[in-house]
This record gives structure tokens, C-alpha cells and sequence, in this order.
């Protein structure tokens, strides 16, 4: 149920950020709707590394700054990759992003190589590039 009412909000959020900006406005920076909205698309990170091979304790630490940001590591597992919403000691890749560069990837307002040249990456850039073809729209 979680799952249908996350898809819910995430669009009705996306949709109206896609209609502030056609009408000139900025993204809603509410942290309390923008944080929840993140933290859903983010559920997409362990199937966008699904074919990602790494060895088992690998972890990608996707950061978000700004005040509705978090942070969010990726653990690679037997055959699965399984997300936290904590830090990670020692990530092989972290992925620093903004909210805007953010949201627009994991909708696809932006290209995974735009949100590339915007990040700041510390770590394996293969990996990096990996999470960043995150895509979290459910359809």
C-alpha cells in the first residue's frame, strides 16, 4: 500500500513542479513535501543497480544537499543491492547532487550526463555513473 500511495504523491508532486516552472515559478522548495518526494524516489537506487556487479560490501552513497536533502547508500549484497538512509563509512562512490538536479534526474526533466556534469563524485566514477541512471517514476 505504501508503494501505491508513495507512486501517488510523487506524481501529483512532480507534475505540479513540471507546471510551476511552464509558468515561470521555481521548484516548491517545501521541505516537507520535496523530502518525502526524494526520499520516495530514492526506493529506485537498489533496481538501478540491479545489473551493476560489484563485490559484496560495495556501497554508493547518493548525497542530496539543501535542507530537504539526506543522504542514501546502496549496499551491495549476494545478488541484490539494498538501500539505508545513512552514511556510509568509507562508500566506494558518492554521488553529491542538488534538490533541482536531483528530482529532475530521477524524473527524467534532465539526462543522467547532465546531472553527471553537476554532481560532485568522490570515489568510482563507474559506479557514480551507475546510480545516476536512476529512474523513479512508477509506471
Amino acid at each position: 500500500m505504501w508503494l501505491d500511495s508513495a507512486r501517488d504523491f510523487t506524481e501529483f508532486w512532480t507534475h505540479r513542479q513540471q507546471i510551476r516552472h511552464a509558468v515561470g515559478q521555481d521548484t516548491d522548495p517545501d521541505p516537507r513535501f520535496l523530502t518525502t518526494a526524494l526520499d520516495t524516489f530514492m526506493r529506485a537506487l537498489p533496481h538501478t543497480l540491479r545489473n551493476t556487479d560489484a563485490p559484496v560490501g560495495t556501497r554508493i552513497q547518493v548525497q542530496i544537499d539543501g535542507p530537504a536533502g539526506g543522504t542514501w547508500t546502496a549496499n551491495a549484497a549476494e545478488e541484490r543491492w539494498s538501500l539505508t538512509g545513512t552514511t556510509a563509512a568509507d562508500p566506494a562512490a558518492t554521488i553529491c547532487l542538488d534538490v533541482e538536479t536531483a528530482w529532475q534526474l530521477c524524473t527524467r526533466g534532465i539526462q543522467p550526463d547532465t546531472a553527471l556534469a553537476r554532481a560532485r563524485i568522490d570515489g568510482d566514477r563507474d559506479l557514480a555513473e551507475a546510480a545516476c541512471q536512476i529512474v523513479s517514476t512508477v509506471y
